[in-house]
């Protein structure tokens, strides 16, 4: 899969992998590497601010939150908040 496929079945609740692992989806949440950076709750997609702007962890992980953030629904809140749901 590519990156946009492995968003499209996190946010249609489907499991998937981008071809070298590094985006991929249980289907509930959304992780860059190992790190979860999105899940769903209910109606809502919550997103961890793992940005420059936030709590940076690499180039690549800010990338997929920007993705992440692009989703509809989609609500970004700090990574300390995000990391105690």
């Amino acid at each position: 899969m590519n990156n946009s496929q492995v968003l499209k079945a996190f946010y249609a609740c489907r499991a998937g992998s981008s071809s070298n692992g590094a985006f991929s989806t249980d289907g509930n949440s959304l992780y860059s590497y190992r790190l979860r950076i999105a899940t769903h709750t209910g109606n809502e997609i919550i997103v961890g601010d793992y940005t420059a702007s936030g709590t940076y962890y690499s180039q690549t992980t800010s990338k997929h939150v920007g993705y992440a953030r692009g989703l509809r629904s989609a609500r970004v809140i700090s990574a300390t908040e995000f990391e105690a749901i």
